[in-house]
């Protein structure tokens, strides 16, 4: 067992044991018999940005986040759609690994049309399955405490990890070391929040979004260069040379390629002073 895998088991261990009933060897068994288990991401699950249906396929990604939610509870409350967004986005500015996300929802009946609603009101940008049928948890053999129901998969779909990283950070240190590597998952960032989701736009389409760069390294830092993914992404900082403890802002605009489907797109920022650039990523959806 390498030295990550075991400081992630040991983590996932006391942090899924103090939120269940906090019997610790309990808590162990389950843990050991889900790692590894193949998960079934039925085909019939239809998936929404918002309102509108979309063609997902997660087949190819490295990583794969889902997320369920029964009708146990007041469905909304537990969907925590702000902390996912955040949660979502810090996995996805490394280019170099494709990670999925997906909520499936099992909503109570009087609650289907409350989800939708919700969805669109806090502008949810990313996969939501509202699966009426309870056609997920009827595929897999999850355990019945919810503090189980949100997984870290490999390219294969079988879990590596146990959590809501939208809830506990502890939790989310674990799939940023999974995901991004040991010596990767804590690399500190000027932007605290380093990429965005702009949900689904046409072709042609553009889309401006801002981005605060706050300098914390102690050091003047000036703009060396700003290099874009692809030439449908480009950016303006102001200004460009950022004193200690000041802030730059970051103006990104996108031109949506006329390839429908998911499209992500970055621009890194390297600066004289500094080794590694900082990253701001876009992504969502083209429709045809």
């Amino acid at each position: 067992m390498t030295k990550l895998n075991a400081t992630i088991i040991i983590t996932l261990f006391s942090v899924i044991a103090v939120s269940c009933s906090g019997n610790y060897e309990k808590e162990k068994a389950v843990l050991s018999s889900l790692f590894g288990m193949e998960i079934i991401i039925p085909d019939s699950l239809v998936c929404l940005i918002q309102k509108t249906e979309i063609d997902y396929d997660m087949r190819d990604a490295d990583f794969k986040i889902i997320t369920y939610i029964d009708s146990a509870d007041c469905t909304t409350c537990r969907m925590k759609l702000p902390e996912w967004d955040k949660t979502i986005n810090s996995f996805i500015s490394n280019e170099n690994v494709d990670v999925a996300f997906l909520m499936i929802v099992t909503p109570r009946k009087h609650d289907n049309d409350d989800v939708r609603d919700i969805l669109r009101r806090l502008f949810f940008n990313h996969p939501v399955a509202i699966d009426s049928e309870g056609i997920f948890i009827k595929s897999n053999n999850l355990p019945k405490e919810t503090a189980y129901h949100t997984m870290l998969l490999d390219s294969e779909n079988r879990i590596v990890a146990v959590g809501n990283p939208a809830s506990n950070p502890k939790i989310r240190n674990v799939y940023s070391r999974i995901i991004n590597g040991e010596e990767n998952g804590n690399i500190p960032h000027l932007c605290e929040r380093s990429a965005d989701a702009f949900g689904i736009i046409g072709k042609g389409d553009t889309i401006v979004r801002h981005f605060s760069l706050h300098n914390n390294t102690g050091c003047t830092l000036s703009i060396q260069e700003i290099v874009p993914s692809c030439s449908c992404i480009s950016a303006v900082i102001s200004p460009d040379v950022v004193s200690p403890d000041s802030t730059a802002t970051v103006t990104v605009t996108l031109v949506a390629d006329s390839v429908p489907g998911y499209m992500r797109r970055h621009i890194d920022i390297f600066y004289e002073e500094k080794e590694n650039p900082e990253r701001i990523t876009l992504h969502g959806y083209i429709n045809n």
